[in-house]
């Protein structure tokens, strides 16, 4: 015979509806403010050098600024021996012939000559030349709004190597022969001398200066620094603490600090835990809420791609008890390891209750919303 439901099966836990509505605002909070995480760059330090006279520029991108400062005065010299040796192989007067694009990389380990279409220039560098077809140059100048000038079909010359790369155009051959005579010391030394070279630690340079009759015109400087971000995350898991199985919701306000190449290097977290312990009554299920307040610490052990690999220690404390789970003082330990590219975790915790004497393990699964 059917029975209607009682109002007392009915009856929704005030503490559960205080859940429900806590839940719900999280949700709506991590989706207003989700946003795209920012590409990291392995070349942050850039320094764009205009020579209007010759009509050429040259643009340096390097790893680090400040450990390039001797390939920056010498590159004269290292431009000018590369065009001596591209000059005696060419069978041409390279000062009449159509622009050309010349490519030199460092000479990869391991990697055999006979594999590659470059030709083996020096000890450890490789050099193509090719013509530009069709003419037109990939060199633009690009600020902040986008593409300001096009420059016109020229001579495009291109550095590569794990550390640095140096794009230099000119609109002939003479005026790229004419770059090696400057003195890119001049150009060290004004970097050097500005005021903010002496706190750049985690930021990144973009310089800009213009060299006229071999002199310093003009000259700035923009110090970027990599952006840090809050980020606010919902975790949903399934517990074992002693013997009892009990599905966990976690809150998480992150701090990610990340280093010069805007790549996530450590993050600090604090995490509300709500631990739902379920007993069954005569009428039901009674749910009783233990809540944890806890901080961890996190780094990331990968850095080779955009998927971080997170894994650290934190530490709690019990700041909401019910129905005596855990007694007096209560004290938790856990340690945090994720998989890149995967939203669930498995997190270790070492309980120690009543009032810090006694100790019990635990075990967290969890999926990172």
């Amino acid at each position: 015979m059917f029975r209607p439901p009682t109002l007392q099966a009915l009856k929704i836990d005030k503490r559960m509806r205080k859940s429900i509505f806590f839940i719900t605002f999280v949700l709506f909070m991590i989706h207003a403010g989700a946003s795209a995480q920012p590409k990291f760059n392995l070349y942050p330090d850039s320094i764009r050098i205009e020579f209007p006279d010759l009509g050429a520029l040259v643009i340096f991108e390097m790893s680090n600024y400040p450990e390039s400062n001797d390939f920056i005065r010498n590159f004269p010299q290292t431009l000018g021996e590369s065009l001596e040796y591209i000059r005696k192989s060419s069978s041409s007067d390279l000062t009449s012939s159509p622009p050309m694009r010349i490519e030199i990389q460092s000479m990869p380990e391991g990697l055999k000559e006979e594999k590659l279409s470059m030709k083996p220039y020096g000890e450890k560098k490789l050099v193509r030349i090719s013509p530009l077809d069709p003419a037109q140059t990939t060199m633009t100048v690009i600020k902040d709004k986008g593409i300001v000038e096009m420059l016109p079909p020229g001579w495009e010359l291109y550095l590569n190597s794990k550390t640095y790369r140096v794009k230099v155009y000119a609109a002939t051959f003479s005026s790229l022969e004419a770059i090696a005579t400057q003195d890119f010391g001049a150009v060290v030394d004004k970097i050097n001398a500005d005021e903010g070279m002496k706190t750049l630690w985690r930021k990144s340079i973009e310089s800009q200066i213009i060299v006229r009759e071999n002199k310093i015109e003009n000259s700035s400087a923009k110090y970027i620094f990599p952006g840090d971000n809050i980020s606010l995350t919902l975790n949903a898991g399934v517990g074992l603490f002693s013997n009892i199985i009990y599905p966990e919701l976690s809150l998480i306000m992150g701090l990610t600090f990340k280093d010069r190449y805007r790549r996530p290097n450590f993050r600090t977290s604090l995490i509300y835990n709500n631990l739902f312990f379920a007993e069954r009554t005569n009428d039901g299920f009674d749910t009783h809420i233990n809540s944890f307040l806890s901080g961890s610490f996190e780094v990331n052990f990968n850095r080779k791609t955009h998927q971080a690999h997170w894994s650290g220690l934190g530490i709690g404390w019990l700041t909401r008890s019910s129905n005596n789970y855990f007694t007096g003082n209560t004290a938790k330990f856990f340690i945090t390891h994720s998989l890149p590219g995967s939203r669930f975790s498995m997190v270790p915790e070492f309980y120690l209750t009543d009032n810090l004497k006694k100790f019990t393990f635990g075990m967290t699964l969890k999926y990172s919303f």
